[in-house]
């Protein structure tokens, strides 16, 4: 990302008549320091302006508005009046309301101008929990977008966006319980529907795993004596999420829950029990984002959907589109 320029903002929002939007800056900076020290002389200096410029600022401020905005008397401190209290209570309000604003705008603009800057592309980083379709997506972001991708599960994913670690959380959500129900409440607790938005990535087939010739056709087949089960195992220190379809394929299990397109490769039976959708997590603000857009354009493009038609059980048709997050929620009543 190009770093040879900075976002700054600074607020200027009194104006009117005889005031000036650079001059009204300069009357609300005098008063914020008269008010600390009582002393015009003192308080021109902290401002860096001269006195006689101190004294005409305070007189546009008062005949813009009719009422003196300090009261200053022969041998006492000098004071702000109640109007001039209250407009730096005003000024205050305004910094606050705008602080937020101006972050998020200072987050978003250099990455909307990434892709018009030479030699740079904009970045993502996706926590995401493991999936074939990755691959491909970062095959064709490649040109445009950079793509780093991070394996997690699906609540560190969740998590890590909540806190801001992450552009992106990648997770799955499945048609059956109880699964379905872990992914919901990993949402719902680590997400803010104000905040937070979804982003279709894939649907794709899960069920059971099996070794030809082991006659295991559904789950009930599991209870025979000496049928070798294997459970979805540990990722690795690498993150790599180890395949159970390798492992039956091994001859180390007769049969394990995974992924169609797996068990085909493997050349392995595969019995349907579920359909999983997969969705990215994002901030909504994130969208305006060059970026964003970016991964928007090829999650739609006719490549992508051609690239995941060829993963068996996986279905690309719905890439790209925007839900909100109880699209993950509802997603299990739906189906």
């Amino acid at each position: 990302m190009h770093t040879a320029f900075s976002v700054e903002f600074d607020h200027a929002w009194l104006a009117g008549k005889g005031l000036p939007r650079e001059r009204g800056r300069a009357l609300l900076r005098l008063l914020v320091e008269l008010a600390q020290s009582g002393s015009l002389l003192e308080a021109a200096r902290r401002a860096g302006v001269s006195y006689r410029s101190a004294w005409g600022a305070l007189g546009d401020g008062a005949r813009l508005f009719g009422a003196p905005l300090v009261d200053m008397q022969r041998g006492r401190r000098a004071r702000l009046s109640p109007l001039g209290v209250k407009l730096l209570a005003v000024d205050e309000r305004v910094r606050k309301g705008l602080g937020e604003h101006f972050e998020r705008l200072r987050a978003e603009i250099p990455a909307m101008l990434a892709d018009a800057l030479p030699g740079t592309r904009p970045h993502l980083t996706l926590h995401a929990s493991h999936d074939l379709a990755l691959a491909e997506l970062g095959a064709l972001c490649m040109p445009v977008l950079d793509l780093e991708v991070v394996i997690r599960g699906a609540d560190d994913g969740l998590a890590a966006l909540a806190r801001g670690d992450c552009d992106l959380a990648g997770f799955h959500v499945a048609d059956a319980l109880p699964r379905a129900a872990a992914a919901a409440a990993a949402v719902g607790r680590w997400l803010d529907p104000r905040k937070h938005t979804l982003i279709s990535f894939v649907t794709r087939e899960q069920g059971l795993i099996a070794r030809p010739g082991s006659r295991i056709r559904g789950v009930h087949d599991l209870a025979r004596p000496g049928v070798r089960f294997i459970h979805r195992q540990s990722r690795s220190a690498d993150g790599e999420e180890p395949s159970v379809a390798e492992a039956v394929a091994a001859g180390r299990a007769d049969a394990g829950f995974g992924l169609r397109a797996d068990a085909t490769r493997h050349r392995l039976a595969f019995t349907p029990l579920a359909t999983e959708r997969y969705f990215f997590a994002c901030a909504k603000a994130a969208l305006r984002g060059a970026a964003l857009k970016a991964l928007l354009d090829t999650l739609k493009h006719p490549d992508f959907a051609a690239r995941v038609s060829k993963l068996p059980g996986y279905d690309a048709s719905q890439s790209g589109r925007r839900e909100a997050l109880d699209a993950a929620l509802t997603w299990v009543g739906r189906s």
